[in-house]
């Protein structure tokens, strides 16, 4: 019988210790979390690396391209810097946001928005910046503020990708399974309604200026969602991306959604979602003996229409750093670029007018 005592006993020890790991200080508040797998006829559509037409810039970071009304495209850098390009070419600083800018997009009237990650949503006026809702640090309800659109009455829709992590906690965002993704309809500075929520990680925003319709990507779920900005209903309309949706882009010239796939989907983390005990486990590992091994992070971008069908793959060369969270259809030629890119590139378009 002593072999059963100390067997129980250290049966025991062990059972305390992983419950110490899972539950103790620090432990990862995992959820369970099952989104629809990768779906391997849309992964079979990424075919043929292709090389980038042209690379320019001299800065890092450029999370968002958005083309402004005075004819010349806008990004977004790490710095907190807005640069400016002019068709011909040429960068040239057009405003400093003295935080992370990520989302940009112009009004009706002409005036830039900002969904600055670390300061709230931001518009530009004559005298600088003026705060139309704030960071929690500043009292606000964001958290993790990252992309947005203007509609045709000004109001700003506006995506809140985490009400618990901020940026920079991707990681912690993703393993936990967390699904507190917000989209806001912000109507004047501090005047905002809740369309949807609930989500992971609420990311890349924009809007068929025909219809009104706005198309919001949900990262770690891989899917893309239609939202009826009047009515708050909402349905996915393509799911089981074999990447990690950020930014989208509304080409109102084809009726195509661009979306840009930073990295793709990991067979080797994803499995965990369901487990919400081995998760835990496996942050205690990932802290200690860092992430594992990613899969390669490729260029990758797919245009869909309206209705969800994909019409073209865009996959570059393989990366080692992170893959493009921006894609855009602008001169004839797809722009890319990323969070943690140097510059921009340009590749090859589809066949079809541009924007």
């Amino acid at each position: 019988m002593t072999w059963i005592v100390r067997g129980a006993i250290a049966l025991g020890i062990v059972v305390l210790l992983l419950l110490g790991l899972a539950y103790g200080p620090g432990a990862l508040q995992a959820q369970r979390f099952e989104p629809v797998p990768l779906d391997p006829e849309l992964d079979a559509m990424f075919t043929d690396p292709l090389e980038p037409l042209a690379r320019e810039g001299d800065f890092f970071g450029a999370e968002d391209l958005e083309p402004g009304p005075d004819g010349r495209l806008y990004t977004s850098l790490a710095d907190g810097r807005i640069l400016a390009r002019a068709p011909e070419g040429g960068w040239e600083e057009f405003a400093h946001t003295g935080g992370r800018p990520l989302g940009l997009a112009f009004g009706p009237d002409g005036a830039l928005f900002v969904a600055d990650a670390l300061k709230g949503l931001l518009k530009r006026t004559q005298t600088g910046w003026q705060t139309w809702l704030a960071d929690e640090s500043e009292g606000g309800p964001l958290v993790f503020t990252d992309d947005l659109t203007v509609l045709a009455d000004g109001s700003v829709i506006l995506t809140d990708a985490s009400r618990r992590y901020g940026y920079g906690e991707y990681m912690t965002s993703f393993l936990e399974g967390e699904q507190t993704g917000v989209v806001y309809r912000v109507t004047a500075p501090g005047e905002y309604t809740v369309l949807m929520e609930g989500r992971a990680f609420i990311n890349g925003v924009d809007h068929d200026p025909a219809t009104g319709l706005v198309y919001v990507n949900e990262t770690w779920a891989g899917q893309v969602w239609e939202l009826d900005p009047a009515s708050g209903e909402h349905r996915v309309i393509i799911d089981g991306l074999p990447g990690y949706p950020d930014n989208l882009e509304f080409d109102a010239g084809r009726g195509l959604i661009w979306i840009a796939l930073p990295s793709r989907r990991s067979p080797e983390l994803e499995p965990l979602h369901p487990r919400p005990f081995v998760k835990r486990l496996a942050w205690r590992w990932i802290q200690v003996a860092g992430l594992p091994e990613l899969p390669p992070r490729p260029v990758m971008g797919l245009a869909i229409t309206p209705e969800g069908e994909p019409v073209h793959a865009l996959l570059g060369p393989d990366d080692q750093d992170f893959g493009i969270t921006t894609i855009l259809p602008w001169q004839g030629a797809l722009w890319v670029a990323g969070l943690e890119r140097e510059g921009v590139e340009t590749y090859p378009l589809p066949g079809g007018r541009e924007r």
